[in-house]
């Protein structure tokens, strides 16, 4: 009963068959850990989100921000670039199912046996797991209810410091933006949104996510989707998944082998 962590996908239907082959992924018996961006850039979102679907309990899928993209677009409050690849969805038979299995996806999914927890960007470093978890819900429960609309309609980027008395639409609007765009932040945990690359480049005060300092989940083995492209030393308990060119996966295990579908 293997259980694999896959990078982003990014509509590469194509790179995602030749992974499972190369994994020798079985549906009955393993399982496979979808990070987010399933969606996007590549020709083949809807047979991506078909084929993931249609895993079952087989996948864990969380939400990236091209899912979130996809439903603000199908919704009205967005409208397409000529770079999304979104057409096919919006236009199949079968668009509301796929969308509607889209909001009842999660933000975060922690597996206590295994001790290994799923995001796509990461854990806002003054949060305790607990907290993750029951933040995280109020997304979920708002995203997969019947208010939905309202929350895509008020969806904002710009949203970037957490205090415990935000509330509304901006408290829910953190908490997506950490779980989804988060790369690097500043001293004091103020999200940026505009770095991005290798550690080593960025002004003195910035760091990646998990390194900030007292990290309430630093007992954590944390997987995420590496959009910064951190090019970070081995950091304890966190595993970035490469989030540019062919998906991977990490085989969860005692010790975590990350394995590419070109791989020898």
């Amino acid at each position: 009963m293997p259980i694999y962590a896959i990078s982003s996908v990014k509509g590469d239907y194509a790179s995602l068959v030749g992974l499972l082959d190369k994994i020798n992924f079985n549906p009955e018996l393993d399982y496979l850990w979808f990070c987010g961006n399933l969606i996007n850039t590549g020709p083949d979102s809807l047979e991506i989100l078909r084929f993931v679907k249609n895993l079952g309990k087989q996948a864990i899928t969380i939400l990236g921000p091209q899912e979130l993209r996809l439903l603000s677009i199908a919704s009205g409050f967005l409208s397409a670039d000529a770079a999304d690849t979104f057409s096919e969805i919006l236009t199949a038979p079968d668009r509301d199912a796929l969308l509607k299995w889209l909001r009842q996806r999660a933000l975060i999914h922690h597996d206590a046996k295994l001790n290994f927890t799923l995001t796509h960007a990461g854990i806002p470093g003054a949060w305790t797991l607990s907290q993750a978890l029951t933040f995280a819900y109020e997304v979920e429960s708002v995203l997969s209810g019947s208010n939905f609309a309202s929350f895509l309609e008020n969806r904002r980027q710009d949203q970037t410091g957490w205090h415990a008395k935000l509330r509304g639409w901006k408290r829910l609007n953190f908490i997506t933006n950490a779980y989804t765009l988060m790369k690097y932040c500043q001293q004091n945990g103020k999200l940026d949104f505009s770095a991005t690359g290798p550690l080593h480049k960025q002004p003195v005060g910035l760091r990646p996510w998990y390194r900030q300092t007292e990290r309430q989940t630093s007992h954590l083995q944390i997987i995420f989707a590496d959009e910064a492209n951190f090019n970070d030393t081995h950091y304890p308990g966190i595993y970035p998944l490469p989030a540019h060119g062919k998906p991977a996966a990490l085989k969860l295990s005692a010790m975590p082998t990350l394995i590419f579908a070109d791989q020898e």
